[in-house]
């Protein structure tokens, strides 16, 4: 028996899973944002302030509850691939023991689906998509791009501070996550996440608060027109 689906984003999801011959239509008052940083950069601040400020919904750790929701996995489970390609292979394992179809095809299948869908609500309803590939999985919809970068130092200072963790810890949790994010998106979309052209606005985020960022995203974003 399907139990009764209440999370937000699989409501919001089954309510525009219907798409119509022009699936993306642009509206300019629709902020539809995909946002990804590097570790310590301040991601997550920027992209909490831009949706509050745009009074739009945040897709974070809600789009891995839409992917549990479609695959049927435990959560803990996709948790392991949450932008790392070393957890698949665990995962892997963990679903032949446990006696679920799972491979690395099938969570791509339904990242790239869950995310399409997303991006199609965001298109007429607004929203702000925040990593997994977002960027890459959405390349020719009317979505705008954005990464954000900073050097080890400051980015290192953040976390340390944020985790109350020494700048060592902090700097080596920094370059894993880095890393894991790097070959996240070169194994699943045969990318490099480095290569600014695959972004409309690369922010470096140094010396910049999380609010001027989201300052700067939006009057970006205003300026672009998509075709």
């Amino acid at each position: 028996m399907q139990s009764h689906i209440t999370h937000p984003i699989i409501t919001s999801l089954a309510e525009c899973s219907q798409r119509t011959e022009q699936e993306y239509p642009h509206d300019k008052n629709c902020h539809a944002i995909a946002l990804s940083a590097e570790s310590g950069a301040g991601g997550k601040e920027v992209a909490t302030i831009l949706a509050k400020r745009l009074d739009v919904p945040l897709y974070d750790r809600e789009i891995m509850d839409a992917i549990a929701h479609e695959t049927h996995l435990n959560k803990h489970l996709l948790e392991r691939l949450d932008e790392r390609v070393d957890g698949l292979k665990g995962a892997w394992l963990y679903s032949i023991l446990a006696g679920e179809n799972f491979s690395r095809d099938n969570y791509y299948r339904t990242l790239v689906h869950v995310l399409l869908d997303i991006a199609h609500c965001c298109c007429h309803h607004g929203g702000v998509i925040l990593g997994r590939g977002g960027s890459f999985i959405l390349a020719d919809k009317p979505v705008f791009r954005v990464h954000i970068v900073g050097s080890l130092a400051p980015c290192t200072a953040r976390v340390a501070a944020r985790e109350g963790i020494t700048l060592e810890e902090a700097k080596r949790k920094i370059k894993q996550k880095n890393k894991a994010r790097r070959n996240y998106i070169k194994t699943l979309f045969k990318c490099d996440n480095n290569d600014p052209t695959h972004f409309d606005l690369v922010i470096n985020s140094d010396h910049l608060p999380p609010s001027r960022i989201a300052d700067l995203i939006f009057e970006a974003w205003n300026c672009v027109k998509f075709k």
